[in-house]
């Protein structure tokens, strides 16, 4: 078929696009455990936030779930706020999921600030989650 030609009349319509979900954490066994879930969407993990901001620039994903504990000063990150400030700029049509440290639920919501969701911190509920958001 060349471009511009219609496709024949009994032809299957075209597929949507699967999502894309891009993960910043270091947790190999939620990793895991969204890719093996996560059948009908792209998933692509980043240990890093400039990793993460590369992949950002290159292609906008649906969604984003930014690992808290993947985010450490050692390594010259300068926290979660203006991680999830970066997103919200850079990739402003995709849904920032949020996974906190357990029991720091209170103190990354008021770092991370407006239109984010927080997700459990367990691997199988964050999981869900994650489905459920579109991911």
């Amino acid at each position: 078929m060349l471009a511009g030609d219609s496709p024949p009349p009994d032809a299957d319509p075209p597929m949507p696009p699967e999502p894309i979900l891009y993960c910043l954490t270091r947790d190999r066994e939620l990793a895991n455990a969204l890719d093996r879930r996560l059948s009908s969407a792209l998933a692509f993990f980043y240990n890093d936030a400039a990793r993460l901001y590369q992949a950002v620039l290159l292609r906008v994903p649906n969604v984003v779930l930014v690992d808290t504990d993947a985010i450490r000063a050692e390594y010259g990150d300068a926290g979660l706020g203006p991680v999830v400030d970066w997103l919200r700029h850079r990739a402003g049509t995709a849904r920032v999921l949020v996974r906190p440290h357990p029991g720091a639920e209170q103190l990354v919501a008021a770092e991370a600030g407006a239109r984010i969701e927080l997700v459990p911190s367990g691997v199988a509920e964050c999981v869900e989650a994650v489905a459920l958001s579109g991911g």
